[in-house]
């Protein structure tokens, strides 16, 4: 059973680098270019699908304490909320494309 522990740990791991790597992805697409924001989501959300269902076998058969179930749930709901930001982000316009050309310093 330490073994199963050790692969919930790594797996929680994995989901919160992934998570974080697909919310900064996003962040920074948008200010780069907001007319490829919707071919980055396209691309981050089974990303963040699969970061979210990974690590649930391992929790699953092993006997995981409540801070792993706590932080893969918590995770979790991170990465539905960095998909709903870059959603939203796609109707913003970028910092760019909002000043006029010429009314720059």
């Amino acid at each position: 059973m330490a073994a199963a522990l050790v692969l919930v740990w790594i797996l929680i791991t994995i989901q919160v680098l992934a998570v974080a790597a697909c919310a900064m992805l996003l962040a920074r697409s948008h200010r780069r270019d907001a007319s490829r924001l919707a071919r980055t989501l396209h691309r981050t959300a089974p990303a963040l699908l699969a970061a979210g269902m990974l690590p649930l076998p391992a929790l699953l058969v092993a006997d995981a304490p409540a801070v792993a179930w706590g932080l893969w749930g918590a995770c979790t709901i991170a990465a539905a909320l960095a998909h709903a930001v870059g959603d939203t982000l796609r109707d913003i316009p970028s910092p760019q494309a909002a000043t006029p050309a010429g009314s720059g310093p």
